[in-house]
């Protein structure tokens, strides 16, 4: 409802509680005339009849301004009703104009066709890892892999196991390779010739390489005795095939897959 619409409202109910206001007055004025030109009987009527008849017309004008009050007060209402519908209906096609930008195609389009397609997937490569030694100032150097595939165990190594193929280098040791698994143990004898691993690179053929066990008894990890043949071989495959001795577990398959053959780093 604007600002005119109300003030016209107002005046309206204003000029209809005078208009009321005149009709009760104009009853009040008009009555003892009645009483006067009335039949003797209606002459000796008992004042207090007088004044019940004079209550009762009066309750019936407040009644009916009771019921004009009412209906005046439902107009309101709907202009209200009317005044809020009008405004929600307004601010409808806003709302519905900012989801139309969200999904506009036109913005979509321009979004994939500023993307960037140049960037490629990483590359599978060896992780080095490059460190100071505080007691000779010399670097120590890992290079490291992990397996593509993983095997799962009985109890109490259930759940995934990998293995790990670590190229070491250290100044008082020289270069080692380690193979290590996630859990589990390593189990091979030398008495029984059993401490072994096979290894294929690509599509060579396998080869037997011999290890010995850490000396602190972790038997997740062993010791390559042929380093430096092993080493020669990372230097030129990208896929590398090796089974492990597991306690209770066979000999698994892991398989280790590269980009890019191992390519040594001291830096």
């Amino acid at each position: 409802m604007t600002e005119d619409e109300k003030k016209e409202f107002e005046e309206f109910l204003k000029w209809k509680a005078e208009k009321a206001q005149q009709a009760e007055e104009t009853k009040q004025t008009s009555e003892p005339e009645k009483v006067v030109e009335s039949t003797p009987q209606q002459v000796n009527v008992t004042p207090e009849n007088t004044k019940s008849s004079s209550d009762v017309e009066k309750g019936s004008s407040n009644k009916g301004l009771y019921i004009m009050g009412a209906a005046v007060a439902v107009i309101i209402l709907l202009f209200i009703i009317v005044g809020l519908s009008g405004n929600k209906k307004s601010a409808q096609p806003a709302e519905e104009e900012e989801e139309y930008v969200v999904v506009d195609d036109d913005s979509v389009a321009v979004v994939v066709a500023d993307a960037d397609y140049t960037n490629e997937p990483a590359k599978a490569v060896w992780d080095f890892y490059i460190e100071k030694d505080q007691m000779t100032d010399s670097k120590n150097i890992w290079a490291r892999i992990t397996s593509d595939n993983y095997i799962t165990q009985e109890f109490p190594y259930e759940g995934q196991t990998r293995a790990t193929i670590t190229v070491r280098y250290m100044k008082k040791y020289g270069y080692d390779v380690l193979i290590q698994i996630s859990k589990g143990q390593m189990n091979g004898r030398e008495y029984y010739s059993t401490n072994y691993v096979t290894a294929r690179f690509d599509e060579g053929s396998p080869k037997k390489y011999y290890f010995n066990e850490s000396s602190d008894g972790d038997s997740k990890v062993v010791f390559l005795r042929k380093t430096g043949d092993f080493i020669k071989n990372c230097k030129s495959a990208k896929d590398i095939k090796i089974d492990l001795p597991l306690y209770q577990g066979g000999r698994p398959l892991f398989t280790f897959h590269v980009d890019e053959p191992l390519v040594w780093r001291e830096e």
